[in-house]
């Protein structure tokens, strides 16, 4: 009886630790519904509707909290508007910047933008092997040695700072840092989170 009982707790043990080897689905993250009527949520996501622009997946996923969305729209506009650096070297610095995190998403979405902010094929593509690529300007390179130190040590060594505070303005360098800073932090989110990819229609 007691070979029986033992052999039973042995089973059951076996078959508890077998379920818990199963991998767990996780599933998706909810996302806030395109016409949600939030007070927050609703003139951000119609503004964005009304220009065809949106929103991402990124938004509605982040819109699960209306005030951190808010905060997060905010600071993303301020790095878009009114800035004295080209938004191209700006989004050179995004693209840079998700690849080197991992940030598939962020990336995809900023391939298209970059490319319209006049970008080149040759230039997106070229990035993982940047340094001996000839499709950048002087600026260009720049900025990719910045954020490569930058992402490399979470600081950025003397010689490289001090040649971009030759080049860029305070203003230039400030948008150029917060930017990649910004994105870091989304690429962060969105592959904890799982933001899923857009549906291609």
């Amino acid at each position: 009886m007691k070979k029986l009982i033992g052999f039973a707790g042995v089973s059951l043990m076996l078959c508890v630790v077998g379920a818990l080897a199963e991998p767990v689905a996780v599933g998706t993250f909810p996302m806030i519904d395109r016409d949600s009527n939030d007070p927050i949520v609703k003139p951000m996501f119609d503004a964005m509707k009304a220009k065809g622009a949106g929103p991402l997946n990124i938004h509605r996923t982040i819109a699960n909290a209306p005030e951190v969305y808010k905060g997060f729209a905010a600071f993303a506009s301020a790095l878009r508007q009114n800035a004295e650096s080209p938004r191209a070297e700006r989004e050179l610095a995004i693209l840079r910047t998700t690849q080197l995190k991992g940030g598939d998403y962020e990336f995809a979405q900023h391939r298209r933008i970059g490319l319209s902010c006049g970008l080149t094929e040759q230039q997106v593509d070229g990035l993982p092997d940047w340094k001996n690529k000839t499709v950048y300007n002087d600026r260009q390179r720049l900025i990719l040695q910045y954020i490569d130190s930058m992402l490399a040590n979470g600081t950025v060594d003397d010689p490289t700072l001090l040649r971009v505070r030759q080049v860029f303005s305070p203003k230039e360098i400030v948008e150029l840092t917060m930017t990649s800073a910004f994105y870091t932090a989304v690429v962060q989110f969105s592959r904890a989170v799982r933001v899923e990819p857009e549906k291609i229609e």
